[in-house]
């Protein structure tokens, strides 16, 4: 009797042990959601992957991305997977204090659209949120999260944004007037948000930077001239610290919200179609910026201005 009721006390915690010390269950900061971290050697371990998002946890310094097969973790110079899910994430964004919380777009892993799905639960678990305005089911291929107010989310699919106000129990059009319809992440208008006025929000644009200071009714151009402007990065502590991937100069930074820009390009390799689409922000280290193309990730360790590869597909 004795045996057996130190095997049924113990037992769970040796087991949750074993978990721990073989990676699966990943060590997270005290207050965090316990989420099934699996290591793995690189982004394409199970199949061809190519990187779609990037959000950084400042709390527990992991970098989160979001792939065509389901969102991985940096951490330390190690990889994990992260959760089971392996839906193709073509929308990704992070809550900028509550690393907990997350919203995708997409496609599921068995074909179609996944609407906006969010998890409470670190990445284990989603649920969708929305569906779509017009018996359509979105896919945001450009997508973005107000760290000003992350209430507001933004959306592009088919040529219109989506913006909800309220963490997305209503979702609207956004007039989008003078915003192209197309761009460069992915097809959409490549999205950032301002990190203190809930009101303005940024886009990369084959016809340059353009800013809208109506939560993205209204569209007009930053005065930049650097042509075509892919990914966008807004320092979320000074809006008028930009970075854009921009078709003159290549990695361009700005700090004068986007009226001049020069080179920021040192470190990078880059082949000839390679852009970058988007950015990450350590918002406890400004110093410590990400930047993703399709196939690579570059880290900053000094604002910008030398960069270095961290992970490749």
């Amino acid at each position: 009797m004795k045996g057996k009721l130190y095997l049924n006390f113990y037992g769970p915690l040796f087991f949750g042990l074993v978990l721990l010390l073989s990676g699966i269950y990943g060590p997270v900061a005290s207050g965090a959601s316990p989420a099934i971290l699996t290591p793995v050697s690189s982004l394409s371990y199970q199949s061809h992957n190519h990187i779609h998002g990037l959000g950084y946890d400042s709390k527990n310094n992991r970098l989160f991305i979001a792939t065509h097969y389901g969102i991985f973790i940096w951490k330390e110079g190690k990889l994990f997977q992260l959760g089971q899910s392996r839906d193709d994430f073509m929308g990704f964004s992070l809550h900028p204090s509550d690393f907990d919380v997350i919203y995708t777009s997409g496609h599921p892993k068995s074909g179609g659209n996944m609407g906006v799905t969010k998890s409470e639960d670190g990445g284990v678990t989603f649920k969708r949120i929305f569906r779509g305005l017009s018996g359509e089911t979105v896919d945001f291929h450009s997508m973005i999260l107000s760290p000003a107010n992350p209430n507001i989310l933004y959306g592009w699919f088919n040529g219109k944004v989506y913006r909800t106000k309220d963490g997305g129990k209503s979702w609207q059009f956004a007039l989008a007037r003078g915003l192209p319809s197309e761009g460069l992440c992915w097809g959409a208008p490549c999205f950032s948000a301002d990190g203190q006025d809930e009101r303005t929000v940024y886009s990369g644009t084959r016809s340059g930077l353009l800013i809208s200071r109506d939560f993205g009714d209204n569209w007009t151009s930053a005065g930049s001239n650097v042509s075509g402007i892919g990914g966008i990065g807004v320092n979320p502590r000074n809006s008028k610290n930009i970075f854009g991937f921009t078709e003159k100069l290549g990695l361009a930074i700005s700090q004068d919200g986007g009226k001049s820009w020069r080179r920021a390009n040192e470190g990078l390799k880059l082949s000839p179609k390679e852009f970058i689409f988007a950015f990450a922000f350590n918002r406890s280290n400004a110093n410590q910026i990400f930047a993703a193309t399709g196939e690579q990730i570059f880290q900053s360790i000094d604002s910008g201005k030398t960069w270095s590869k961290i992970l490749s597909r």
